[in-house]
């Protein structure tokens, strides 16, 4: 086969997709999210070789950080604006926590890295073994816990905190446990505070506003988009033992349930107000 027909053969499939697209929502979908899965494994596949220089550090991260801003978010239109961006700037050891509504999040993720940077998020074990995107994660020093035995995913957490903690690197968790784009928040998994609270470093909420306007599964949209990003104040834990957790654990539910409602509240708004003046200009 010539290079010209390896042309012809890849401008085919590309005009393809590009007309099936047009005349189908679901199979615009599809193809959009299929190019963003392969958009992030190619940037932790370039990502590789500069990580295996330093195996293990946080750093790593933001080599990735930098690629998928500057390139994935802007290529699938997706813009991230951060509220009260100042609480990031300490320098010492805390435990972020965010909601986690789909693949998304990881652009959200990168957006954000550098403002508290060193951090290093903790990931359900499977994904280890999803080609470059596991080894550069690995390379980045993440955390793979086991999310279905509970009791050895917080082991393996507790053998890192005191690491993690003299080096001051923050963690990155999704108390959630697993996707959810229902509008609301799932009953948060405990092991993030009893982290917090045994290594007595603070919780930072996070919050994404919802995707729903421009990113569905149910309803098969992938469009362009703005999301806001909250960052919640500090909850200290110096006074809190493991008999706080169950009440830290739903102070914190109820925190980040209100703050994405409000952002719900006000993209509402926003979007209304938007349609008043274009009727008005019309």
């Amino acid at each position: 086969m010539t290079v010209f027909d390896l042309f012809c053969f890849f401008a085919f499939i590309i005009v393809t997709l590009m007309l099936l697209c047009s005349i189908s929502r679901s199979v615009k979908f599809y193809v959009k999210l299929g190019f963003y899965y392969v958009a992030i494994f190619t940037v932790t596949l370039v990502a590789i070789p500069f990580s295996a220089c330093q195996p293990g550090d946080p750093g790593n991260l933001l080599y990735a950080s930098w690629m998928v801003h500057h390139i994935i978010s802007r290529i699938f239109g997706l813009k991230w604006e951060v509220k009260n961006k100042e609480l990031l700037n300490s320098k010492e050891p805390c435990v972020l926590v965010c909601n986690h509504q789909s693949a998304l999040d990881i652009s959200g993720m990168m957006y954000i890295w550098p403002l508290f940077h060193p951090c290093v998020p903790v990931l359900k074990k499977e994904l280890l073994f999803t080609g470059p995107f596991g080894i550069f994660c690995w390379l980045a020093g993440c955390i793979f816990v086991d999310r279905f035995n509970s009791e050895k995913a917080r082991d393996t957490l507790n053998n890192k905190v005191k690491e993690l903690k003299e080096r001051k690197v923050k963690l990155w968790i999704f108390p959630e446990g697993t996707r959810n784009d229902s509008g609301t928040l799932l009953p948060f998994k405990k092991g993030a505070f009893h982290i917090a609270t045994q290594a007595k470093i603070p919780i930072v909420p996070i919050v994404f506003s919802q995707y729903t306007d421009f990113y569905s599964i149910g309803k098969k949209i992938f469009d362009r988009g703005t999301i806001t990003v909250t960052v919640l104040p500090w909850i200290k834990t110096e006074h809190l033992t493991s008999v706080d957790v169950p009440s830290l654990t739903e102070e914190v539910r109820s925190i980040m349930m209100s703050s994405l409602k409000l952002s719900a509240t006000e993209a509402s708004e926003k979007k209304s107000n938007g349609n008043v003046i274009e009727k008005k200009s019309q």
